[in-house]
């Protein structure tokens, strides 16, 4: 039998669910894509307009075809966190196109069921679960208003969401905390798709080129969020190292997993007492992690590398806390060894003449004096040099064309000049990146680092010191190292014009922080914590047994909960059983088979002096229950029962002889 079209209620509805799909995943899917969404649902709308429930058969071919081969150019193959999804979004609004019948209509809300789900493989935040459940209760009221027994022009979708979309949810929700409880923690994912991104979310990769850390400069993503077991570290020591670049091919800076060390063990000396923290931070797709320079111990699941760079065997796909200290004044590694000696001096190709010439005199005139060449080097950047977070292209000698012609850059070209410049002049240098300075959350007391902290420096290694940080960019910007990054809001402030916005901004971080904490970072550590505080073993088939109970109770608890809410829900027949009651007091015999009809004609023959109240219920019971082509909606219900509740007060009939049952 051929499906009735849908109703345009309906239909509206089953589109709006799948724009709530795109919505979830808006933070990262191009504008292309989105606006191509958004006319397919337009065009969808154009159809239904124009009288054709129905696309024709080429238009959805081309249709689809046409966003399959979209998603491919934009992605370059199907495959894929982004690219799997974006192709699932393509093909769902292909199949919104043509969705005319229940059929069509329940396959697009399943699809994006699945679509809700995929969007927690790129945020697990508060705000993108508050969005999901929106579009989970809209998905379930649809499905209530498909499944109405009801004429195509009167659908009640106030009742569908209230009854379905609210009441399912709510349902739901203690298994959903029995399942994150209890369900058992894995080592990696569920999912194996590719990562797809090798400079790693913080914007941040293995690779240094002028202008790759400029354009992080508006971003203000947050990276990490670090708190500390006493005060805030003052903003000019606030360096977070976490790739130590050694390769340089004349215009790009590059690490390689090869010099993870030297087989060298880290040797540092601290000159203060260590500082300890804890940081959580955020899915980058990278297997380094960032520490506060110079890191003290590796935490746990990773190693320190000799150049005291922190690795992780796994990329960090999500939320990962953990624990450091950390030195800020200290003496690293006073034997330099031999390999890393050479790797430090090395100069690439033979670009850049001008700068090598310079480093040269430099070196003859101070007979090699390292810390002499090293203020030689501040002192040239600090003459004439700009700041910009749009620095100019630079050449092919892209050391001398910026020290000579356009003097003008952000940190990674002041750390790369000043790097090279140290070893043209034979003084070992080399190139950290990772990230400087942060701002402060005050409702929290922990520091929030952004991509927009991305920062760029030099090392240099010294007779009897080690290697020393110094840091190029504070000659030409002092500002940027010295001051927190939050002095642009405590300007607005002092005016009284920010303060609340500042305060809102602050809270809401904290929101996400304490969020990560609880809900994102609960881990298979922090789950066997808790059994253990709870006295029961933190062995898996335990766990597993727990489960299973748990989610038992919980299922019977929901379904006791709706079984008495369905009924007691009708007020129709909440009266009616109270009618049915008073009969029976009075003699009536009523058989649980006895039908309303049969029941309203014994009682008009038992009691005719009531025989008005007895057809006023009986016709409000039957027509509200077993009217036809109808569905009358919770107010039609109320306003019925309310009849029959003062009927029945009148109502009151005596007992009767024995022959009248």
């Amino acid at each position: 039998m051929k499906e009735p079209a849908l109703n345009p209620i309906a239909l509206a509805a089953t589109a709006a669910c799948f724009i709530g799909g795109v919505v979830l995943h808006a933070g990262w899917l191009p504008w292309s894509l989105i606006g191509v969404f958004a006319a397919t649902v337009a065009l969808r709308a154009a159809l239904g307009l124009a009288g054709r429930p129905r696309a024709p058969w080429w238009l959805r071919l081309g249709l689809m075809l046409g966003l399959g081969w979209l998603v491919i150019a934009t992605y370059g193959n199907p495959f894929g966190r982004e690219a799997g999804s974006a192709m699932l979004l393509a093909m769902l609004a292909a199949k919104v196109v043509e969705t005319h019948s229940r059929r069509d209509a329940r396959v697009v809300l399943t699809a994006t069921c699945f679509v809700a789900m995929a969007a927690f493989l790129f945020d697990q935040g508060p705000v993108k679960l508050l969005l999901a459940a929106v579009v989970v209760v809209m998905i379930l009221s649809t499905m209530r208003l498909l499944a109405e027994v009801t004429r195509p022009e009167q659908p009640n979708l106030s009742l569908a969401l209230r009854s379905a979309g609210m009441k399912y949810l709510l349902l739901a929700i203690p298994f959903a905390l029995v399942c994150f409880m209890l369900f058992p923690r894995l080592g990696a994912p569920l999912w194996g798709a590719p990562t797809d991104a090798f400079t790693g979310r913080t914007g941040i990769s293995d690779r240094m080129e002028p202008g790759s850390l400029s354009a992080l400069a508006l971003d203000d993503t947050p990276v990490m969020r670090v708190s500390f077991d006493g005060p805030i570290p003052p903003a000019a020591e606030r360096y977070f190292r976490g790739l130590v670049l050694w390769w340089f091919d004349g215009r790009a800076w590059a690490g390689t997993d090869l010099l993870s060390g030297f087989n060298q063990p880290p040797v540092i000396e601290g000159q203060t007492a260590p500082i300890r923290y804890e940081v959580m931070l955020e899915p980058t797709d990278q297997r380094w992690l960032f520490m506060l320079d110079a890191p003290g111990a590796a935490p746990a699941d990773t190693r320190l590398t000799g150049d005291f760079q922190v690795r992780r065997d796994s990329p960090v796909s999500n939320v990962l806390r953990y624990e450091a200290s950390a030195w800020t004044r200290y003496r690293m590694q006073p034997e330099l060894p031999r390999l890393q000696r050479r790797l430090a001096l090395g100069l690439g190709d033979e670009r850049n003449p001008r700068t090598r010439a310079l480093a040269q005199s430099w070196a003859e005139q101070t007979g090699g004096d390292a810390r002499a060449i090293a203020q030689k080097g501040l002192e040239l950047i600090n003459q004439d040099f700009i700041y910009s977070f749009e620095p100019p292209l630079l050449a092919r000698d892209s050391i001398d064309d910026f020290l000579f012609s356009t003097r003008a850059g952000f940190c990674e070209h002041f750390a790369s000049a000043y790097a090279f410049l140290m070893r043209a002049a034979g003084v070992p240098a080399r190139v950290v990146v990772g990230f400087q300075g942060g701002l402060i959350n005050r409702a929290g007391n922990y520091l929030i680092i952004r991509r927009a902290d991305a920062h760029a420096w030099t090392e240099v290694w010294f007779e009897g010191e080690g290697w020393v940080r110094i840091d190029p960019t504070a000659a030409v910007a002092p500002e940027r190292i010295s001051e927190d990054a939050r002095t642009q809001f405590d300007l607005l402030e002092r005016d009284g014009e920010a303060s609340w916005l500042t305060g809102l901004r602050e809270r809401t971080d904290l929101f996400g922080h304490w969020w990560n904490r609880a809900v994102v970072e609960f881990n298979a550590l922090r789950q066997r914590q808790m059994l253990q505080a709870l006295g029961a073993p933190p062995d898996a088939r335990w766990l597993v047994v727990l489960l299973v109970i748990a989610a038992f109770a919980s299922l019977a608890l929901a379904l006791f909960w709706l079984g008495r809410t369905r009924r007691h829900q009708d007020p129709v027949l909440r009266q009616w059983l109270r009618f049915k009651a008073r009969l029976q007091s009075a003699g009536i015999k009523i058989l649980p088979a006895t039908a309303p009809q049969a029941l309203i004609q014994r009682a008009l023959h038992g009691f005719p002096d009531q025989a008005d109240a007895i057809r006023r219920i009986g016709a409000l019971f039957i027509e509200s229950r077993y009217a036809t082509g109808t569905l009358v909606c919770a107010r039609d219900a109320r306003g019925a029962a309310s009849t029959m509740r003062q009927t029945l007060r009148g109502f009151k009939p005596r007992g009767l002889p024995a022959s009248s049952g």
